[in-house]
């Protein structure tokens, strides 16, 4: 009796030993369909304390060091517990186990001698899981060779028709090799074999968000999210395509994300994002300063920015600058974009006595983007920063900047560039901006005035007569509203007075174009010239 107790007592254990590991088994399957594979390490190295590594717990801890590009700890693993039984007589998932070890770290010909070995049983060709395992390897190795994968899993294909996971490698397959037609079909066959299958439904979004075609990959994920509400990788890509649109729903997203998946350092540059994004920016900068704490050297050098972004929100440029300067010393140059240097130029310009500074910041800005609209902002800011310094010159070369970049330009633009070059005393480009402005403007008496005015400053003498026909239309046009064009009529009334008097020697003329002038305005000077334009009139003086 005592011995007939004995031995049920055995068997149980070893049935529930048996449950036990197809638990863990499971359990670390699933922690990797949701890429949990810290968890899936820590699982799995909790069941070998007290259990003797078995191939499949092999296969999944070498997959789960691998794809943490845990290499050390794998390599380690490897020389412990297989490379004693990894020869032609050694299970075969052990020997697939370290043929992804193999691949993975550059021995690409030893691994493929292990499958040719394996593919020469007979055993090993009917077995459509062993099948499975060595195309999964394959894929997910750079080094594996898809094409291969897809002979394997056709043979699997053949021994289990309704398996779902041998669809959805074989959509893997597919997108290694760049075919995404086929890997969509393959993920709908993975689909139609088990409806629920949450990472076909994933990976179908992820071909249309490598397409950029939000309305579809949306469709997907959310069919995944359906399905499981937790799944890691969904809420993730959920998460990613709010971060620009709603915030308040990345952030939902996101929370979710962090609490279904294993603690990684991105999870808080994630958050850090977020509470920027929210406007939490003390908190945005706390949080970074955590990271920078923690990563140490590693730290990515955005952080930096986002304080500077952080503390120029709140109000405090200088803090704000410090730690953009920061950002500069730390980040690769090449990553550094046009808006950075935006950023530094709008801190460096409210430092006074640091215009050059800003300047060049601003400069380079313009140079790198190739939005216009951003180009013109920046341009913008040059033309000021110039206008402060007042070198007109290089004001009017921004300005003419503008007028090129700008979506939509009016007078203004126009006016503003012409009057840079005439205020940097170049007449002749002044004239030529002036002439666009009449060109476009003709019926606007301003063009005329001041293509008159930069003809009258290039031909001081009057003898090229270059001012003559741009007075003549200020006064036609000027005198259709004479009070509001006032300065402008009077400019022209004296000019073609004097022109006529010295120049043509027609005082009648001249005559009626300083009474003109002083029907408008009395002046000393012109009532001066008005007698004595008539005293040589009556003494016959004239021709």
């Amino acid at each position: 009796m005592i011995m007939k107790s004995l031995t049920i007592f055995l068997v149980v254990m070893i049935g529930v030993s048996a449950l036990l590991h197809a638990q863990h088994i499971h359990d670390a399957k699933q922690l990797i369909e949701s890429e949990r594979f810290a968890s899936v390490e820590i699982l799995l190295e909790k069941y070998l304390t007290v259990n003797s590594p078995e191939p499949e717990v092999n296969y999944l801890l070498v997959k789960s060091y691998l794809e943490q590009d845990k290499t050390d700890e794998a390599s380690k693993y490897v020389a412990t517990h297989l490379l004693l039984a990894v020869n032609e007589n050694a299970d075969p998932l052990n020997r697939i186990a370290h043929a992804r070890f193999l691949l993975n770290t550059g021995k690409k010909q030893e691994a493929e001698a292990i499958f040719t070995s394996l593919l020469t049983n007979k055993k090993t060709q009917k077995d459509p899981s062993l099948l499975l395992h060595m195309a999964e390897v394959a894929i997910e190795e750079e080094d594996g060779n898809a094409a291969t994968a897809l002979t394997w899993l056709d043979m699997a294909k053949k021994r289990d028709k309704r398996n779902a996971g041998i669809d959805l490698v074989r959509g893997l397959a597919y997108r290694k090799l760049g075919d995404a037609t086929n890997a969509y079909l393959a993920y709908q066959e993975a689909i139609k074999n088990e409806p629920k299958y949450v990472r076909a439904y994933y990976l179908m979004g992820k071909i249309f968000t490598a397409q950029k075609n939000p309305e579809v990959y949306l469709e997907h994920f959310m069919n995944a999210y359906g399905i499981d509400s937790t799944y890691a990788p969904v809420l993730e890509e959920l998460y990613n395509h709010y971060y620009h649109r709603d915030v308040k729903s990345a952030m939902k997203y996101l929370e979710k994300y962090i609490a279904n998946t294993d603690y990684s350092v991105q999870n808080d540059y994630y958050m850090t994002d977020m509470l920027y994004l929210t406007g939490e920016y003390q908190k945005a900068i706390e949080s970074a300063r955590a990271i920078i704490s923690k990563e140490a050297g590693k730290a990515q050098p955005r952080l930096y920015k986002l304080i500077a972004y952080s503390y120029l929100k709140s109000g405090d440029s200088t803090a704000a600058l410090q730690h953009i300067k920061e950002y500069f010393a730390k980040e690769d140059p090449a990553r550094v974009i046009a808006a950075d240097f935006e950023l530094i130029a709008q801190l460096t310009e409210k430092q006074p006595g640091h215009e050059e500074a800003a300047i060049s910041y601003y400069t380079i800005a313009a140079e790198m983007d190739t939005i216009l609209i951003n180009k013109a902002k920046y341009a913008t800011a040059l033309a000021e920063l110039y206008k402060k310094k007042e070198d007109h010159g290089n004001q009017a070369v921004w300005l003419g900047r503008l007028f090129q970049w700008k979506d939509r330009t009016n007078n203004v633009d126009l006016f503003n560039w012409g009057l840079a070059w005439y205020m940097a005393k170049d007449y002749r480009m002044t004239d030529s901006v002036f002439a666009l402005y009449t060109d476009r403007y003709p019926a606007d008496v301003y063009g005329y005035y001041w293509r008159a005015l930069a003809n009258a400053s290039i031909d001081t003498a009057m003898t090229d007569s270059l001012a003559l026909p741009f007075y003549l239309k200020v006064a036609e046009i000027g005198e259709k509203s004479k009070e509001a064009n006032r300065k402008m009529l009077l400019k022209a009334y004296g000019y073609l007075g004097g022109y006529e008097a010295n120049i043509t020697k027609d005082y009648a003329a001249s005559l009626a174009w300083f009474e003109k002038y002083n029907e408008m305005e009395e002046n000393a000077d012109v009532s001066k010239y008005i007698e004595t334009l008539r005293k040589w009139m009556a003494e016959k003086k004239i021709r």
